[in-house]
């Protein structure tokens, strides 16, 4: 009995040697085959392939990174599903601004946030923020997606319209399901039957007194009012800007109201389509189109305005058949 008391612990440490050695070996076969899945998922031609995730959107690896795009928006969504990227040609001029002042960004209009994610992952390296406004509900929720898919803490996001003063204005309701063009939403004072209310607030109210370098407007016609609740900010950080201006009626006005604050501007015509795009699509779906934007510059502000066209006319607008 004593040998065989002795015996049995012996065969136990070497049945768990045995199996020691097993699982190890099983744990090494199941993480090579991990890693072996990854790889294929990682591969380059993998990512530019769009995922279908929950409808109407797509997870694509474009330029800037991995976004969620909705197909049905043929102005945004079908750019980074198309080309990897939108109007290329702006967001480039915009990461050129960054360096001639220090502080934060200011987009009102944000959309999607396709310029938003570059201009945060500029800005990052620096420790600086951008803060960012986009009043529609739906896409207010993809903005925040693609905000965080890249990671971007230092993008502050929020789901308000700016304007001259704090109130609610309305935009007609659209259907995100169907083709849209949701970057050509406008806003507006009063209420028709449908529409969605959404909150306005004062860029001043919102902002606080921290300096800021570039203020981006794309809000559809509600440039001047944008600009007037920015006053404050305005006179005291002497911001670079830039507004879009493709409403002729109302051009006259907002170039009016930027050269009584000691503003030069300048046109900025980026076409749509760029022929070095990040999927090498050759394919050019939005033809001549182009984005009418200015360049605003302090006047006091020694800085060489990219060889643009200065504006001289406040009655004269690109896309006017006749200058008046």
């Amino acid at each position: 009995m004593a040998n065989i008391s002795l015996f049995l612990p012996g065969m136990l440490v070497f049945a768990i040697v045995l199996i020691t050695i097993f699982v190890t070996i099983k744990l090494t076969l199941f993480t090579q085959k991990i890693s072996q899945l990854r790889s294929v998922n990682l591969a380059p031609e993998a990512e530019e392939s769009p995922i279908e995730v929950g409808k109407p959107y797509r997870l694509v690896k474009a330029r800037e990174g991995w976004l969620l795009a909705n197909p049905n928006d043929f102005y945004l969504g079908r750019a980074i599903l198309e080309y990897g990227e939108f109007v290329e040609f702006e967001s480039q001029f915009l990461l050129g601004l960054l360096s001639i002042r220090s502080g934060r960004v200011i987009e009102v209009g944000a959309n999607s946030g396709l310029h938003t994610v570059s201009l945060a992952k500029a800005l990052a390296r620096e420790r600086r923020e951008i803060v960012a406004f986009e009043p529609q509900p739906f896409v207010f929720q993809n903005l925040c997606a693609n905000l965080a898919l890249n990671g971007l803490t230092n993008a502050i996001a929020y789901p308000w319209a700016c304007g001259a003063k704090t109130e609610t204005v309305y935009f007609s309701r659209i259907d995100y399901d169907s083709q849209n063009n949701s970057g050509g939403i406008s806003m507006a004072p009063e209420a028709h039957p449908g529409d969605v209310a959404v909150p306005c607030v004062r860029l001043d109210d919102v902002v606080g007194t921290a300096p800021v370098s570039l203020l981006k407007i794309d809000v559809e016609g509600y440039e001047l009012l944008t600009l007037q609740g920015a006053i404050e900010t305005i006179t005291r950080s002497r911001p670079l800007m830039y507004v879009e201006n493709d409403r002729v009626e109302k051009s006259q006005a907002l170039i009016e109201w930027l050269w009584s604050q000691n503003y030069r501007l300048f046109w900025h015509l980026p076409p749509l389509f760029n022929p070095d795009n990040f999927f090498k699509n050759a394919v050019n779906i939005y033809g001549p189109v182009m984005s009418f934007n200015m360049l605003c510059l302090p006047g006091e502000l020694k800085h060489h305005a990219y060889e643009l066209q200065e504006i001289t006319s406040a009655t004269y607008h690109p896309l006017s058949q006749q200058s008046r």
